[in-house]
């Protein structure tokens, strides 16, 4: 997973237009975010290293997160958690734009994280490919973390103040060493878009034109 957050202007302007009018709108009144449970474990656990192994045991059923604190913001009309129309096409609109700039297939994920907001452990396992991650969190109080199964670690990624990106390969179910494991929290209000791009050469170039790659190392927090 490479991070970037010195982006390319062009980009930033598109997600600065978003962002700008998504903070400064009334979100947290309007956006109901939803805490999605499969049993009655609190919410903290699903981002521990004691979930991550009882997921490890069975990855079949960890594609899609099982717990997550967020409002998702899709058309699904038929959903219990259906969101704001204004905040629905606002993502259309952004979505067009950004589809457009990478090449990308489809978004992935739309999601807006109250504070205390998270995503549980999961590895996207269903809907594999080559991703593009993109954060906004006003205060960077927040954390994305992957297992890597080759090393047996758990690097965390800080979240940046403001826009930032994270690429990388989600592998499918039928290539288990590539699935790829990850979680998020934050303590502060945090949006995300992703999307997936088909090709592997159409991903690379595109990185070039998201922005510089960050150099600094990212932190292994622990062995799992």
């Amino acid at each position: 997973m490479q991070v970037i957050s010195n982006i390319n202007p062009e980009l930033k302007v598109i997600l600065d237009k978003f962002s700008n009018w998504f903070f400064n709108s009334d979100y947290q009144t309007e956006l109901i975010p939803h805490e999605k449970r499969d049993d009655n474990l609190k919410g903290e656990y699903a981002t521990s290293k004691a979930y991550l192994k009882e997921a490890l045991q069975d990855p079949s059923i960890y594609g899609y997160p099982r717990h997550m604190l967020g409002a998702v913001m899709e058309n699904n009309l038929k959903s219990k958690q259906l969101q704001s129309k204004t905040y629905r096409e606002a993502c259309d609109n952004i979505d067009k734009k950004l589809i457009n700039y990478f090449g990308a297939r489809n978004n992935a994920l739309r999601a807006y994280y109250p504070t205390n907001g998270y995503i549980g452990w999961h590895h996207n396992g269903n809907a594999p490919g080559y991703n593009i991650v993109i954060t906004c969190n006003p205060e960077g109080d927040g954390e994305f973390e992957h297992y890597d199964h080759s090393t047996n670690m758990i690097t965390r990624y800080p979240d940046k103040k403001g826009w930032f990106v994270k690429v990388g390969y989600f592998g499918p179910f039928n290539e288990p060493e590539k699935l790829y494991w990850h979680c998020a929290r934050t303590r502060s209000p945090r949006l995300t878009l992703s999307y997936i791009v088909p090709h592997a050469d159409i991903w690379q170039s595109m990185i070039t034109d998201i922005g510089i790659p960050d150099t600094t190392p990212q932190t292994i927090c622990s062995i799992l």
